[in-house]
Parts: C-alpha cells; sequence; structure tokens
C-alpha cells in the first residue's frame, strides 16, 4: 500500500507517548494521578446531559454543516454576555465537531499548495494540529518560538515571513504555558496580519478556564479578517461530545462552511441540543472555575514550599513550571512518574527546543486526589 509520506514523518503524537508509559505504571499495579491528560474529570452538567438524551430522535437524519438557529443564536448570546460582542447567527458563527476539526481543516480554506506564499504560522510551543492541519493542507508551517513569558509578539517575526504567509495561529489562553496575551497585544497582531493580508485564527477553547481575570477575545479587537475558535470541552466537560465553534469575518465563515459541507464533519444533532444548553449557561462554567481555583492553590502552595518557579499561568487548566535544578524537563517527569504522578515534560509540545527546561501539569483529577498527588510530590522531593 502507497501511503501519504506526512504520515511516516510526524512525530509520536505526544499523549500516545505519556500514555505508554502510563500502561507501564499501572502494570506495576500503582495508583495513576494523571496530571498529563488536558481532560477534566468533573462530571458533564445534568441537564446539558439531559438535553442529549431528550435529543435522541425515533429516526436518525444528516445533520446540517450550519447546525440550527438555536445554537447558533445560544453562542451568539453567550459571545455577547462574556466579550460585549454582538455577532449575527445567520453570518458570523459556525459550528464545529470540537475546536480540534476545525483547527486541522482551517488551512484547507486558504493555502495554495503550489503558492510560495504558502506558511502558516504558529506558536512554538504548542497544540501540534496547528502544524499538521497545515502540512496535510499542502502549506509549510513556520514556527513562532516562543520564551519568557510565553506571549507571541508577531510584529517580531521576520518580514519575509509575513509575506509568504497567509494563516496565523495564535493561542490565548495558551497551551501548553497558560500565558494570556494581553488586549493592546492582540490589536498590534491583527494589525500585523491586517497589513500583510494574514488570516488570523485565535484558539479560545480555554477562555472561560481561569482563576482570575477573564482572559479577551481577538473579536474585541476586531472581526475582518479574523477567525475565533472555541469549544465547550475544558468550559463544560464535554471533551468527549466534540462541540464547539467558529465566529468572526463573516466571509471567512461562509467560505469553511462552503468546504465544510465536502468534509462529513457537521457536529450531531442530539450533540447541538446539549450544546445550546451549555453556551446559555454560565453558572456551571463558574462553579467549574472555583474547583479549578483551589486545585491551584494547591499546586501553587506546594511548588512555593518545593522551591518550583512557576512560568505563565495565568488561564486554562495548565501549570508551566521549571524542574528543579539539576534534572530536566523529561527527567523530572520521570521521577514523578515513579510514584504515580504523571506531567508532561515541555519538549513534548516543541519543534524546536522552546519546550525544552519546562514541564507542564494539568490540574484535571478531582480535587481530592490533586491534594494526594500533591502529598506524593513532597515526597519525591525528600529524596532528591
Amino acid at each position: 500500500m502507497r501511503l501519504n509520506p506526512l504520515l511516516s514523518q510526524l512525530r509520536t503524537y505526544p499523549q500516545v507517548a505519556l500514555d505508554q508509559k502510563k500502561r507501564e505504571v499501572q502494570r506495576a499495579g500503582r495508583a495513576l494521578y494523571d496530571l498529563g491528560t488536558g481532560d477534566p474529570l468533573e462530571p458533564t452538567p445534568p441537564d446539558i446531559r439531559a438535553a442529549i438524551r431528550d435529543a435522541v430522535p425515533e429516526i436518525s437524519q444528516y445533520p446540517t454543516v450550519r447546525g440550527p438557529l438555536a445554537l447558533r443564536q445560544s453562542i451568539a448570546g453567550y459571545m455577547g454576555r462574556r466579550f460585549g460582542l454582538s455577532l449575527d447567527p445567520e453570518r458570523e458563527i459556525l459550528p464545529t465537531s470540537g475546536s480540534k476539526e476545525a483547527i486541522f481543516h482551517l488551512p484547507l480554506l486558504v493555502i495554495d499548495p503550489r503558492a510560495e506564499d504558502r506558511l502558516v504560522i504558529a506558536p512554538d510551543p504548542g497544540y501540534p494540529v496547528y502544524a499538521r492541519g497545515a502540512l496535510f493542507a499542502g502549506g509549510e508551517p513556520y514556527y513562532d518560538r516562543l520564551s519568557d513569558d510565553f506571549v507571541q509578539r508577531p510584529w517580531e517575526l521576520p518580514t519575509d515571513v509575513l509575506r509568504r504567509a497567509r494563516m496565523m495561529f495564535i493561542n490565548t489562553p495558551h497551551n501548553p504555558s497558560g500565558a494570556v496575551t494581553p488586549r493592546e497585544a492582540l490589536q498590534r497582531t491583527w494589525e500585523v496580519c491586517r497589513d500583510h493580508d494574514i488570516l488570523l485564527v485565535n484558539d479560545e477553547c480555554y477562555a472561560d478556564v481561569y482563576a482570575d481575570a477573564p482572559p479577551p477575545s481577538l473579536l474585541e479587537v476586531a472581526k475582518t479578517g479574523a477567525l475565533v475558535i472555541h469549544s465547550l470541552s475544558k468550559r463544560s466537560g464535554m471533551t468527549g461530545y466534540r462541540s464547539g465553534f467558529i465566529a468572526g469575518d463573516a466571509d471567512a465563515v461562509r467560505a469553511f462552511a462552503e468546504l465544510r459541507v465536502n468534509l462529513g464533519v457537521a457536529p450531531q444533532d442530539i450533540v447541538n441540543e446539549g450544546a445550546t444548553v451549555a453556551w446559555a449557561d454560565d453558572a456551571h462554567a463558574a462553579e467549574r472555575r472555583a474547583v479549578l481555583a483551589e486545585k491551584k492553590r494547591v499546586f501553587t502552595a506546594l511548588f512555593e514550599e518545593l522551591g518550583l518557579t512557576l512560568v505563565a499561568s495565568q488561564a486554562s487548566l495548565y501549570l508551566w513550571f521549571k524542574p528543579p535544578p539539576g534534572l530536566d524537563d523529561e527527567q523530572y517527569a520521570l521521577k514523578l512518574l515513579d510514584v504515580g504522578i504523571v506531567v508532561s515534560p515541555g519538549r513534548y509540545f516543541g519543534v524546536t527546543d522552546a519546550g525544552n527546561g519546562y514541564v507542564r501539569a494539568a490540574m484535571v483529577p478531582p480535587l481530592a486526589q490533586c491534594r494526594e498527588a500533591a502529598a506524593l510530590w513532597r515526597d519525591v522531593h525528600r529524596t532528591l
């Protein structure tokens, strides 16, 4: 069989490598405290689950790409309450099957594989799908290497890179660091993309996952030439339901809808019913944030006690920190894994060495388990 050569060129997906290591620990009979996978364990709210159950039809029919108007209206209401935005449900919002598939398919919207200007700019370290979608669309990823505060500053990129780019992914709140890009930097980023005719896309799937100040949206700066991607995975604990949306530039939304007719990735109607309920309700998101804030207090107190340096980490589910002196990120992760604590070496998220020397902890176990993990973590440091 002749396969797409890209399949053999891609690195093992970071989470696959982690899962292999976790299975070894489980086979040894140890309990696992999984702070590696960004998959929250708090239950999906019951009214959302009820809406999905009640929507199961006697006769199943194909969903539409644009989804029900009620869902798009619910999303518009959320964007108005959360960000003060007025979005047209008919022209500026499109449901997606979560954020990952939308991110993967978006480069198909603008990339001409035969053109010189086929760069897709993506943060590094960052979510691997930004670059992988670009590759499969025939584009060329350009990795914007982040450091220090892990905020993207595209105005510092070489002019030749910007000239050859058709799409730029930014990610705030950022995975893996939890860094939040200030509104002023979003404005400047959009101006750079406007001046170079680059479609600017912000992955905002962690916009409602924060402990302190709510992060801004790119659409608060501008809609022309800009799209945002949102998801219910973290906001509402719906990772397995695969439900999200894109919003912004009406021409880009219309073109993406036309593209998606060919892809067969329209969200299921039963999931859309649950999503309609989820986007209309802010109370459950606030409750989840309160739990997250308590988890963060547990770990920040632990890190202070152990002398671990926390970097960025203003929002999202993640804590981004430096390992203790004498250990690199992978060595430290293995030390913690010996006692059943799973964290992710920063190098798993980087194409360059931008993630090296950092560790990501995902605050996903229940609060009681987070406290148990913190106690075990102290034991590890007693033997370092």
